[in-house]
């Protein structure tokens, strides 16, 4: 298929149909009027405004979340706003009987599902320049307001903006929260403005390199390198609402060369693989497991922000995952998921057992040390040595953890892995090896996600 048909066949299947733009505008109609209602019942100040990409019109077809923001006077203490903001939202779920959700951000904020909709009610300030802002939230209304009026100029570059949020997700780099490191709606829309079009801004892309991509739509800084400079990330976007903040700070360096990969094999082989990535089945998942040195640890999770959530998750995968080299195994992988109260973390290893003997390095010769250390090991301990090599002494030594439960037991007892994460494993956990990994959660979705981890193959590339 050429470049052509591959975006005409996935623009058929992103652009929503007119029935359902209906359904869901009379939903945001509804969810409007009960915040009103429910200002108004409260007495409660405050202006319900839409945002995000249904304000926008940059929506993908049966994949729309609604943002609807409670604008506050900046004269309102945070306390107070988060409490009104939560109080009509409460009320209007009532109204509505919805169920709700509550959720945090930079404010606390409720999830109400409404006719099978995700509807996102934040407190927000009403802030007269972007300049002003009290809340890294109060930034979003001037960007649906700059995003809304660029695309007046050029209303064909919204399905080009669906396009690439599409591609994005089938890549597994779309979302800016920690959990993922990657892009945002919200710069996904501003590389369309600035390359103009979806082609262009994958062949752009083919080109980025990392540290050295720079983008400032509004012209902001006048010297690139001193913006580069600045900002010191893999890709920058400078937001042309607010020259201070650089929108694509959440994407790491693996999220950018993986749009910057797939982009080049895009271009070298079209396909809607790209945009809607097929279900792997080359290998069943225990014959993945019996092949390979896998160990899941299981715990339970409270309730927490997903990004305090996904950090601390992060801290802890670095923190094992260096403990169990110091221990001497190779961690050739790490991965997590996580639903509901459940949290499992991932390693995949050289081995699960570590040979008997390790060959232990101690001090140089001219060390002041090396008496100590060769005193203690002629008392034993040592199957060989001491020795010279080099410059160091050394011994070999029997090992005294070789299992992997064995290390990380000691690890979990003694590691500090992130507050919330550390208290959870010394609450109690569970310990899964081999094809028992599979056994670790009975969620088709952890399966699925455990065989993409283990597969480590991009289902968009081919040869």
């Amino acid at each position: 298929m050429s470049v052509d048909d591959v975006l005409r066949e996935v623009l058929q299947r992103i652009v929503p149909s007119a029935e359902e733009r209906e359904r869901v505008a009379r939903v945001v109609d509804k969810v409007l009027r009960a915040l009103e209602r429910a200002s108004r019942e409260e007495g409660v100040d405050v202006i319900a405004e839409v945002e995000g990409s249904f304000a926008k019109d940059t929506w993908l077809a049966g994949d729309v979340d609604i943002d609807v923001f409670l604008l506050f006077s900046p004269a309102t203490p945070l306390d107070e706003l988060r409490r009104q903001g939560l109080l009509v939202a409460r009320r209007a779920a009532e109204v509505l009987g919805a169920e709700w959700e509550e959720r945090y951000a930079s404010h606390p904020y409720l999830t109400l599902k409404v006719e099978g909709y995700s509807v996102d009610v934040v407190p927000a300030y009403r802030v007269s320049s972007p300049l002003e802002i009290l809340s890294p939230v109060d930034r979003t209304p001037f960007h649906t307001m700059y995003v809304r009026s660029r695309f007046e100029e050029r209303p064909s570059l919204k399905d080009e903006v669906r396009l690439l949020k599409r591609f994005a997700k089938g890549v597994g780099v779309y979302g800016a929260e920690i959990r993922v490191e990657g892009f945002s709606g919200y710069l996904l829309e501003l590389l369309v403005l600035h390359y103009g079009s979806f082609k262009s801004t994958i062949a752009a892309a083919a080109n980025w390199r990392p540290y050295r991509t720079f983008i400032d739509l509004e012209r902001h800084y006048k010297d690139r390198r001193e913006a580069l400079k600045k900002f010191q990330d893999p890709l920058v976007v400078v937001d042309p609402v607010d020259p201070r903040r650089n929108v694509a700070s959440p994407v790491s360096l693996e999220s950018m060369c993986k749009f910057i990969a797939a982009s080049r094999a895009f271009l070298r082989a079209p396909s809607t693989s790209f945009f809607y990535p097929p279900e792997s089945a080359e290998r069943p998942l225990d014959e993945l497991l019996r092949s390979r040195a896998v160990v899941a640890i299981k715990t339970t999770i409270p309730r927490l922000p997903e990004d305090v959530l996904w950090g601390q998750v992060k801290r802890a995968i670095r923190a094992l995952s260096n403990g169990l080299e110091r221990a001497g195994f190779t961690v050739y992988s790490s991965h997590a998921w996580a639903s509901g109260d459940v949290l499992i973390l991932l390693f995949e290893l050289e081995s699960l057992t570590l040979p008997p003997l390790e060959k232990h390095y101690g001090p140089p010769v001219y060390s002041d040390h090396d008496v100590r250390f060769i005193t203690k090991y002629l008392r034993g301990g040592a199957v060989a040595g001491p020795y010279i090599e080099g410059d160091r002494w050394v011994v070999i030594r029997r090992r005294k953890l070789r299992g992997v439960e064995q290390a990380l037991a000691k690890l979990i007892s003694t590691y500090n892995v992130g507050e919330h994460i550390t208290e959870c494993l010394r609450r109690g956990y569970e310990v899964y090896v081999g094809p028992r990994v599979a056994e670790a959660s009975a969620d088709p979705e952890y399966r699925t996600q455990l065989t993409r981890w283990l597969e480590r193959k991009y289902p968009w590339l081919s040869s």
